[in-house]
């Protein structure tokens, strides 16, 4: 009696039952697995939200020590560059000294600027600065959009577009324009949903 009653203790998982967890492990694992992809990648741009305003805040701050018209300030600081060991073609801070980057950030900057002539900076130098991941960042040459002023078109989140980014593209073309940056990362004159 003992050896019937330790048989009927014993009693395992059947092979469908095992079938089914494994298939539903599977199926969460095929949807979770993109998503914490890309909220590692979404968490890497923080870097590109603190460092692209840091830049602009110097560009601001070089603006308005300047004695010069808003197109000189464009002139001045249109096309330049920040990368972390100072490889870019003009760096930025070959104007502005005190902006630097982190040796081991994990994005180069560019900058693009114009005269705005509407929206909430009119008249003024606005900028579009386009990170593009280094290798030491999560998408080697992925990009992220940062506007001088903020916007509320689709994928932007306030200054910063970070999809590109996040969705693994190394270029600009899911992109939207947004604020003063056009969807190519161009600076634009007027501000798209500001």
């Amino acid at each position: 009696m003992n050896r019937s009653r330790v048989r009927r203790n014993q009693r395992g998982f059947t092979l469908v039952e095992l079938m089914v967890v494994v298939s539903i492990i599977g199926i969460l694992a095929a949807i979770g697995v993109p998503r914490v992809f890309a909220y590692v990648r979404a968490s890497e741009t923080a870097e590109v939200s603190q460092a692209a305003g840091r830049i602009l805040a110097s560009i601001v701050g070089y603006a308005d020590t300047q004695l010069k018209p808003a197109s000189d300030i464009v002139t001045d600081i249109d096309g330049t560059e920040l990368t972390p060991d100072g490889s870019g073609g003009t760096e930025l801070s070959t104007i502005i000294p005190t902006v630097v980057l982190q040796t081991d950030a994990h994005f180069d900057y560019a900058v693009s600027s114009i005269t705005a002539t509407s929206g909430p900076q009119t008249g003024e130098p606005v900028v579009c600065i386009v990170a593009t991941g280094r290798t030491n960042a999560g998408v080697t040459g992925g990009k992220v959009m940062f506007s001088s002023s903020p916007t509320k078109a689709a994928g932007w989140d306030g200054h910063i577009n970070r999809t590109p980014f996040v969705n693994g593209d190394t270029d600009l073309t899911a992109a939207t324009a947004g604020g003063y940056c056009g969807a190519d990362g161009t600076a634009q004159a007027a501000c798209t949903n500001c």
